[in-house]
């Protein structure tokens, strides 16, 4: 599984009454997974509120994305679990489903385990297991440091040599970080492995520009097209026009959507994504199941000034 270029992470749509809007959801991830140059979508991450999603629920989109992304495109299903057994358990739910690849949250972002994050036969455990019982292509998400479950780039590299490890999600928020974990990674198995940048702020650009072979983005469901522009041209393409799209059209959304992930205030970022699709007419509500809180009409305010910016909205009047 060769993974070059971007995997776009879709959002779950719902209704008023907190169940999935299965029209929305069919609409979006069909739009999204149609776009020309993608490699894939991801679905059922923390874009798509993993966490507060049943494992039928999560089936359901894996099954609904299967269904309306063209067949040259990938799945890619996110799962999460706080024990071997859970993460086997939704593992094989997603490929019943059919899941291309799992996004493998850590097993390890619970208090008594944190610390766990940092020893390779701890992680090499979960991925061995996963490798064996599971059997399908595995992209491993890295968390920031300041987490506390970050994996250490000794424990990449071990379970990098695994059959199913093709990817790394690394959200490593700088550069510096993500150049870490590229470099424990390919020293230990080459390009075997895809390290794929995934920051949804300024770092980016510094990431793709350091051997990236291509991104995994939340925010990339606004304007996708701009963001496979993006990836191509950072890592194919011209560095000054990667520049310009990155400054011009990706700045003004990772500042009003995402904060430039400083968490400036409580509002969800996933909410604030789904607001922008609710602007650009593709969305019915930016709704996030608690204890997520929704975005305000003052947060509302702030993406549409941002979608103006980038030239995705025009102005009022």
């Amino acid at each position: 599984m060769d993974i070059r270029g971007l995997i776009s992470a879709t959002v779950t749509p719902f209704n008023a009454d907190g169940s999935i809007n299965q029209k929305n959801l069919e609409q979006h991830i069909a739009r999204v997974g149609s776009t020309k140059g993608l490699y894939g979508v991801a679905v059922n991450g923390h874009a798509g509120e993993i966490l507060t999603l049943s494992t039928e629920e999560a089936a359901g989109v894996v099954a609904t994305a299967r269904k309306v992304v063209p067949s040259d495109k990938k799945v890619v299903a996110g799962i999460h679990g706080q024990s071997i057994s859970h993460l086997v358990r939704e593992g094989l739910a997603a490929k019943a489903a059919g899941a291309d690849a799992l996004l493998v949250l850590p097993m390890f972002d619970v208090r008594p385990y944190r610390h766990l994050a940092h020893n390779p036969d701890a992680v090499y455990t979960v991925f061995e297991r996963m490798d064996r019982e599971v059997d399908l292509p595995m992209i491993v998400f890295q968390y920031p440091d300041a987490t506390g479950c970050a994996y250490s780039p000794a424990a990449l590299a071990k379970i990098a040599p695994l059959k199913n490890v093709v990817g790394i999600k690394a959200a490593s928020v700088t550069p510096t970080k993500y150049a870490e974990v590229h470099d424990a990674v390919t020293a230990a198995v080459g390009d075997k492995v895809a390290v794929m940048a995934a920051c949804d702020a300024p770092g980016l650009l510094g990431m793709l520009f350091y051997k990236a072979p291509g991104a995994l983005l939340g925010i990339s469901v606004v304007g996708t097209e701009k963001w496979v522009e993006l990836v191509h041209e950072a890592i194919d393409g011209s560095a000054q026009k990667a520049n310009e799209i990155h400054n011009n059209f990706c700045v003004p959304l990772m500042n009003s959507i995402y904060e430039y992930q400083l968490q400036r205030t409580p509002i969800s970022s996933t909410s604030s994504n789904k607001e922008a699709l609710v602007q650009l007419g593709e969305l019915q509500s930016s709704w996030v199941r608690p204890p997520a809180i929704s975005a305000t009409a003052a947060k509302k305010e702030e993406i549409r000034a941002g979608l103006v910016k980038a030239g995705l909205l025009k102005l009022k009047g």
